[in-house]
């Protein structure tokens, strides 16, 4: 794909990797690079020389995680001690009847499924939304 570094390519020319990008002064590798002032992305050289890259070089990174259906969600056993999961006290466990959870949740094509964890029997239970 070549393009002239002014237009974005077509839509069926689209990449679905960056391409790579050599500086005009010193032929050096530039990489890409944040401009916070004008909320752009640009190719930046250590020699100083930048430009703006193309919408269709925004994406930087993508990783893409495929599913099958007959995958299973795996919690693990040490998820209520995980200080960053958040906790609720609107749930009751259905093995201890204690008030507080540990939660997360999981989006799929069927909906929404939230995974709970009691914070003081360790029960693991789930809510489809």
């Amino acid at each position: 794909m070549i393009t002239d570094g002014l237009s974005a390519p077509a839509p069926a020319e689209v990449s679905r990797r960056p391409e790579l990008r050599f500086c005009k002064e010193c032929n050096d590798l530039m990489r890409p690079k944040e401009d916070r002032e004008r909320q752009k992305l640009v190719a930046s050289c250590r020699c100083g020389y930048q430009e703006d890259l193309p919408p269709s070089q925004w994406c930087v990174y993508r990783n893409e995680v495929h599913h099958t259906s007959q995958e299973r969600t795996v919690i693990l056993q040490d998820v209520r001690s995980d200080p960053t999961l958040p906790r609720t006290r609107d749930v009751r466990c259905p093995s201890c009847n204690h008030n507080e959870a540990v939660f997360f949740s999981s989006s799929t094509e069927e909906g929404m499924t939230l995974y709970f964890t009691c914070t003081s029997c360790g029960n693991r239970w789930r809510d489809y939304v």
